[in-house]
């Protein structure tokens, strides 16, 4: 049976992975869509597993990806980034646009997530794997002290400033301290 995108553009399902192979846009809009499925898997597991009480995604211009909340009640809000080409890992916190008018607001706010989930997929070849930062440990923007600075180094290790976590119940822990 056809899935509803090769009946709605008239397209197989090679002739429509062909398409987003050949273009780089498509490529990196995708690679962002893996992420968060990724990402959700987790989240799965751990509501299943008894260490979540719930979560919701998010698919809202202008809000985090997803709402977690916590077996102590705590309400997390994520953000599913993946980390940039290059040699080393890094991430880059900014929005893909400006408000006409104001350059800062392609800056992300301190406050509209608290925690970077950074899927190192597009480095390592697991697209699984995911590194996580709490906002509140991030550099802010030099010219914009209430926004996130843009460009952020992944460290190997958990020893580090900001503290980068390899497990996402490990966040959770240091964002209830």
């Amino acid at each position: 049976m056809p899935h509803t995108l090769e009946i709605k553009y008239g397209l197989t399902a090679q002739e429509l992975l062909d398409a987003i192979d050949k273009r780089f846009r498509l490529k990196v809009a995708l690679e962002g869509a893996v992420a968060e499925v990724h990402f959700e898997r987790k989240l799965r597991i751990a509501s299943r597993e008894g260490w979540l009480t719930s979560y919701e995604s998010h698919d809202v211009d202008g809000m985090h990806d997803f709402t977690v909340v916590t077996l102590s009640g705590a309400i997390i809000r994520v953000e599913v980034k993946t980390i940039r080409n290059g040699q080393k890992p890094q991430v880059e916190l900014q929005k893909t646009r400006a408000a006409k008018g104001d350059p800062s607001s392609r800056y992300y706010e301190r406050n509209h997530f608290d925690v970077v989930a950074v899927c190192v997929g597009r480095f390592t070849s697991d697209w699984s794997q995911f590194r996580y930062v709490l906002v509140r440990d991030l550099p802010i923007h030099r010219s914009h002290p209430n926004k996130l600075q843009v460009m952020h180094p992944i460290p190997e290790g958990e020893e580090t400033r900001p503290r980068w976590f390899s497990r996402f119940q490990d966040v959770i822990d240091a964002y209830a301290v």
